[in-house]
């Protein structure tokens, strides 16, 4: 009973959103309030259905309910109960169960606080998102249902995947589904922007909160999900290139290009086409992400189905939406691409370059991660893009966009035309900022190098550069923020960036690594600590098995620093085999072991990483998201762009 209350709830949650559609519409047909605020009704009422019905299936699953298919595939009596509310997003069809619910409950939050916005535009903004909802809301009932029974019941679940017992499931998925679901309200809202006979001045300052806190989730997300891959697939590394992990990077991309594209376009004409665009294929690579991850068409850990009846569905969605949007584009493209002239030192122009670098770096992981699937697809075999490409093509452009950032801290207007050169008033701060940049990243690289560094062909270079540049973006965004405390939350996520800039390039290139055959009592040295191989353990879990090493660490001093206690689980009801690395860690790098197969009755293969600067990654990420709040809960007290003419032509300035 508990599995049909969630279905109708579904189903009445997409009658719903689809009968405020048309609320919308006679709204906008009629110039009524009347039917707008009917809308307005219909579109929390069809929140609270969606709600009801994800409540439902986690019922479903907190009781056993194993005559609900979707259940049955992702539980387990055995499963710890944490677990078993987070498996109502661990598998396809509840995932996309969560993403509508993150959909519909955008929209009803769009209708309460843009009710007293231009009404045309928000009518047309909530009939394009409750369409897209009730079209995602169709895919799961005919395609995708997660309320379908088994019959007859199952007697036990088979589990939910062992990766996916981790605690960055809880928060990983939720957090990126909000991202991706969110920018539907950005390429709403551009949508409308077109749609509307009149235009709207203040479209860009309606566009850009929802933005930025779109950006805030799924830049939580990904750097959640790279601490998880790091802490649970036993590898050591935080990226992969895996096209999943693609899948979620490219619309980050185009939504950061995004949001500096929308901070110069309040003003006329300035760059607007960029913003509307880049609003338009942010939502069309999420869409495409999700066609990726749940198609069929890859098969990876982060991998969701394998139905392609499912993906030519998704990807059905993706070409009505990027050609409809186009099109609508392509029709009012002349009332905002018109030429306009800047200085080399100005905003836009960093913008623009910065854009620029955003959209070749979109394209290339593009171009890396569907390359392999078309060229499977024409028969022509099996061919892999990996880390090599990747590197390849965003190692400069990184480094370039340090160059932009540490730019844009000093330029403090749009657009000069003074008979003055603009560069003789920030030379003074440039040459301060650089010269201590310079003095810090001398020290750190020098003071950093260490014999067993694994010193690649050309990688010194690159780390010495990476770490200039990154303590450069470090310095002018402090001093940008002491000058002026607007800037604060442009300085956080800067510094953010730079930040895991010099993290990853570090642990890029100076990680060095042993591997050891060890027993009860066997000690060996790794980068100036001492191991100590003390026992075995067997442990019993609430679903699987383990094998549990203990391992004594000791500094040059012989000192006791830490037990570490890596371990080797084998989950009874999948049968899988799973490596729980254990990781030690101080601000200055980690130690990360992993527990291998035992080699005879008494010896194991173990693997112990050091892993330099590893922890900044995830500072810098959490500060990146730190600047994204600030940006948006402080965003009215920041500082707004107004044309400015005191008798000199064509001069833009900051008031």
């Amino acid at each position: 009973m508990i599995a049909e209350l969630g279905h109708w709830s579904l189903i009445l949650s997409i009658v719903l959103s689809l009968t405020s559609a048309f609320g919308s519409a006679f709204a906008i047909y009629k110039v009524d309030s009347y039917w707008a605020s009917c809308s307005r009704l219909l579109s929390y009422l069809a929140c609270v259905c969606v709600t009801f019905s994800v409540i439902f299936l986690a019922i479903c699953f907190v009781i056993d309910d194993f005559s609900v298919l979707y259940v049955a595939s992702h539980s387990n009596t055995h499963l710890p109960f944490i677990y078993k509310l987070t498996a109502v997003w661990g598998g396809h069809e509840g995932s996309f169960l969560f993403w509508l619910f993150c959909l519909i409950g955008w929209t009803a939050l769009v209708a309460k606080l843009g009710k007293t916005k231009n009404q045309e535009f928000q009518n047309w903004t909530l009939i394009i998102l409750v369409t897209i909802s009730t079209a995602i809301g169709g895919y799961i009932l005919f395609a995708s249902n997660p309320f379908i029974r088994l019959l007859p019941a199952a007697f036990e679940g088979r589990d939910l995947n062992p990766m996916l017992q981790d605690i960055g499931l809880i928060v990983h998925p939720p957090l990126l589904y909000l991202g991706y679901v969110g920018f539907a309200v950005a390429f709403a809202m551009s949508m409308a922007t077109m749609i509307t006979k009149e235009n709207n001045p203040k479209w860009a300052e309606d566009i850009r909160p929802w933005a930025s806190s779109s950006w805030c989730f799924m830049t939580a997300g990904i750097v959640l999900g790279a601490w998880w891959a790091y802490n649970e697939l036993g590898w050591g590394g935080w990226w992969f290139w895996d096209p999943v992990e693609n899948a979620s990077l490219m619309p980050w991309l185009t939504a950061t290009a995004l949001l500096h594209s929308l901070k110069v376009s309040k003003q006329p004409n300035i760059m607007s086409g960029w913003s509307l665009l880049l609003a338009t294929f942010t939502f069309c690579l999420s869409i495409l992400g999700t066609f990726i991850v749940r198609s069929g068409v890859i098969t990876s850990v982060h991998a969701f189905a394998t139905d392609p009846t499912r993906g030519i569905i998704l990807l059905s969605i993706l070409s009505v939406v990027m050609i409809g949007s186009m099109l609508v584009f392509a029709y009012r493209a002349g009332r905002y691409i018109q030429p306009m002239k800047f200085e080399w030192l100005s905003l836009p122009m960093l913008f623009f370059l910065g854009n620029g670098l955003f959209c070749i770096a979109t394209f290339s992981v593009l171009l890396g991660t569907l390359y392999p699937m078309v060229y499977q697809l024409f028969g022509l075999g099996n061919i892999s893009v990996g880390a090599p490409y990747f590197n390849q093509i965003f190692v400069p452009i990184v480094l370039l966009l340090c160059i932009l950032m540490g730019l844009s801290s000093f330029i403090h207007v749009h657009r000069v035309n003074v008979a003055i050169p603009y560069f003789h008033l920030v030379k003074r701060p440039l040459i301060i900022s650089i010269s201590i940049a310079l003095l810090v990243a001398g020290i750190g690289t020098f003071k950093a190098y260490r014999t067993e560094f694994q010193w690649f062909e050309g990688s010194y270079s690159i780390i010495v550069i990476a770490s200039v540049l990154s303590c450069w973006v470090i310095v002018a965004s402090i001093m940008s923020a002491i000058k002026d405390n607007k800037k604060i939350a442009m300085a956080c996520a800067h510094i953010g960036v730079a930040l895991i800039v010099i993290a990853a390039s570090y642990e890029g290139y100076a990680s060095v690594e042993t591997s050891q055959k060890v027993t009860n009592g066997t000690q060996f040295n790794f980068h100036d600590h001492r191991f100590e191989y003390e026992k075995t353990e067997l442990l019993i879990g609430p679903n699987y098995t383990a094998e549990r090493g203990v391992i004594r660490m000791f500094d040059e001093q012989g000192q006791l620093v830490n037990y570490l206690k890596p371990e080797k689980r084998h989950y009874t009801v999948r049968s899988m085999d799973m490596t729980e690395p254990d990781v030690y860690w101080n601000h200055w790098g980690d130690w990360y072991i992993t527990l291998g197969d035992k080699i005879d009755n008494d010896h194991y293969a173990i693997r112990l990483q050091y892993k330099p600067l590893m922890r900044w990654i995830w500072y810098g990420g959490g500060l990146m998201v730190f600047g994204g709040l600030i940006a948006l809960v402080f965003g009215r007290a920041r500082s707004k762009l107004s044309l400015n003419i005191k008798g000199q032509k064509g001069r833009w300035c900051v008031e």
